[in-house]
Order: C-alpha cells, then sequence, then structure tokens
C-alpha cells in the first residue's frame, strides 16, 4: 500500500522534494490514491463508543472518558509531544473502550498505556529515539500505578486492537492533513487556506469531546476544515477592500465532490457539523471564564513537609512597637515586646537574624 500520504509522518523530506517536480495530474493522482487507500482502512480504526452519561452499574462514564483525554491532553503539553501522539492516543483509548468493559479503577492506567503506545509509534514512524520513558509518565500523570502496570496494560492493549503487524492507523490528523493538502491544490492561487496550527489545535479541541469521539473520521476532518475556511472567509471579507472573487466560493463544489467520493450522508455531515460547533463553542466560553479556573495544586508528602521552612510564624503585618521616652536614666531596663519572633528562640529554626521576613499577598 502507499505510505506517503499528504502529510503521513513517513512522508520525508525527499517526498516533498519530488512533489515540487510533479506536474498537476500527477500530483492529483498522488493525492487521490492515498485518498483511496485512506478509505480502505477507515473502518478498522473509527471507535464506536456507547458509554452512558452516569454510572449505575460501574461503568465508565463519558466524563470519565473526557477526563482521560484531557490527561492525555495534559501530558502532551508538558512534554512538548506532536499533536500526532495525542490524537493516536485518543484513538487507541476509544477503540480500547469499544472492545473491552472497563473498570473506571483501571481508567487512569489505560490512558498512561495509551500515550506509552503511542510514543512507540511514533518513534517508529519518524525512525527516532523515544525521549519519554514509562517512569516519566507515570509520574508526571500521577496515577495510581506503576511502571510495571502500563507496561503490562500496554500489552493488553496492543494485543486486543491487533496492533502487532498490522497497517498504520490513519488518524483524524492524517485526514485532515490529506484534506488541506486537496483542498490547497484545487484553490490554486487563492489566499484562502487554513493555517495547519489552527486546524490542528481545533482537533485537539474536539478530540477532548466524547460527542465528537464516534464521528467519521473523513467527515470529522472535512467539517473541521471548512469550519476553519468559513471563518477565514469571513475574515478575509471584512479586512478585504475588494469584494471576494467569485472562484472562492467554487471551494464547496470540492466539498461536494469528497463527500460523494466518500460516500458521506447528508444527515450525518450536518451532525458532525452541529457537534464540532458546540464543542467548539464550549471551549470558547471556557477560555472566556478564565478567572474560574481551577489553580494548580501541588501535592506533597510527609517527608517533604518536614523539611520545608516552618511558615506558621510568619505574619503579613509586624506588630507595632511603642516608642518610650527615656530622659530620666540614660540605661533604663530594656522591656521585650510581644513580638513573636521572640519566643522560644532556643527552639526556632529561622537562621538568627535581625531581619525578619515579611511575607504579603503580592
Amino acid at each position: 500500500m502507499l505510505r506517503s500520504g499528504a502529510g503521513h509522518p513517513d512522508a520525508g523530506q525527499s517526498e516533498a522534494s519530488t512533489s515540487r517536480q510533479r506536474s498537476p495530474e500527477e500530483e492529483a493522482q498522488r493525492l487521490y490514491a492515498t485518498l483511496n487507500e485512506y478509505l480502505l482502512l477507515e473502518h478498522k480504526t473509527q471507535p464506536k463508543l456507547c458509554l452512558p452519561a452516569e454510572s449505575e452499574n460501574g461503568e465508565v462514564t463519558t466524563g470519565a472518558r473526557d477526563g482521560a483525554a484531557h490527561v492525555l491532553r495534559c501530558l502532551k503539553v508538558w512534554f512538548d509531544l506532536p499533536a500526532d501522539v495525542l490524537i493516536t492516543a485518543i484513538n487507541l483509548f476509544d477503540r480500547f473502550l469499544t472492545k473491552m468493559k472497563v473498570r473506571p479503577c483501571h481508567v487512569p492506567c489505560i490512558t498512561v498505556s495509551c500515550m506509552n503506545i503511542a510514543l512507540e509509534q511514533y518513534a517508529a514512524d519518524t525512525n527516532t529515539k523515544r525521549s519519554i520513558s514509562v517512569e516519566e509518565l507515570v509520574s508526571i500523570s500521577q496515577s495510581a500505578c506503576t511502571a510495571g502496570d502500563v507496561t503490562r496494560m500496554s500489552r493488553v492493549i496492543v494485543d486486543k486492537l491487533s496492533l502487532v503487524g498490522g497497517c498504520r492507523a490513519h488518524t483524524a490528523l492524517d485526514w485532515l492533513r490529506l484534506l488541506r493538502a486537496m483542498l490547497t491544490f484545487h484553490a490554486g492561487t487563492l489566499p484562502v487556506v487554513c493555517q495547519e496550527d489552527e486546524l490542528v489545535q481545533l482537533l485537539e479541541i474536539v478530540s477532548c469531546d466524547a460527542a465528537c469521539a464516534n464521528v467519521r473520521t473523513s467527515e470529522l476532518a472535512l467539517v473541521l476544515l471548512y469550519y476553519k475556511l468559513e471563518q477565514q472567509l469571513a475574515e478575509w471579507s471584512v479586512a478585504a477592500t475588494d469584494a471576494i472573487p467569485e472562484h472562492a466560493y467554487y471551494l464547496y463544489d470540492f466539498a461536494r465532490q469528497i463527500q460523494l467520493h466518500c460516500h458521506m450522508c447528508d444527515t450525518t455531515l450536518a451532525a458532525a457539523r452541529a457537534r464540532v460547533r458546540h464543542a467548539a463553542a464550549r471551549y470558547e466560553r471556557c477560555e472566556a471564564r478564565r478567572d474560574q479556573r481551577q489553580r494548580l495544586v501541588w501535592r506533597l508528602s510527609e517527608r517533604t513537609l518536614k523539611v520545608l521552612r516552618p511558615t506558621d510564624r510568619l505574619r503579613e503585618v509586624l506588630p507595632t512597637i511603642e516608642e518610650q521616652h527615656l530622659a530620666v536614666d540614660s540605661t533604663p531596663t530594656r522591656n521585650r515586646s510581644g513580638s513573636e519572633s521572640s519566643e522560644n528562640e532556643e527552639t526556632s529554626d529561622w537562621p538568627r537574624s535581625p531581619v525578619l521576613p515579611v511575607y504579603c499577598d503580592n
């Protein structure tokens, strides 16, 4: 099978250099050949989740699934991983929940294991060395499992999903890059092609929503592409002094051709569009409420707390020192003030210093 699809991880610089020398007919044939390859393998990597909203018999809920997806995205941001790893890990997680009945207590271990498998696949596809160990994944994710548990669970997931010796799974990110390349080829000289980083960010947001988990990957990629294209055309129409060329609206004919070629139904495509708009709108509302975000909380062990400097006797405001008029005796008896820093001076953990530290809110 072809391994040089548009935006495929296996497609290196040599593929990009040869594509510049192709004629338009050859480039179109290559893109549509890659599209046909993706269509043949699409059903093998399509999850079909059926999760309840509330757990009645100890089942994994949609909220637990979304929580696991957000953990995967946090790991991606923490380790500065490419988007391919995140989308692959979420796809593996959804496919495993489709085939297996999982207890909620096993979800953290399955989540880290899917990220572990995605890292292995990305390293194999790009011929690079893996730089993140299993121990680091377990430590940063704060999952109640060990590196051995993740290794064993990874073997179970690989076995259940038949990942050994099989073809590489084409995720929604691969579809998005392919359709964007085809749209760029179809648009010609029109500067209305969406930026790839914006599309990838929108795909990450939508992938973390359980409502979009069962959407067909080709339909999801097409909806995301034209969702950003409509926004870009609207911004262009406002900023441009001249009217939008009529040829720009012919790009919707390309969407119709892709829909017919991939056998997409109008009903499912409209439903996918509504789900994408709902997920994007909810994310924008959450971004608008930054003041209501949960603050970062560090979990400290008892051993760590013992070595920290004590802060129980620190005060935000220093006590007032009363002035004394020393007119009669030049060497009067010194009276101690009620400062808390002089109490238990022999057992104090603070260093002997005439300057007391003061901590304020700012």
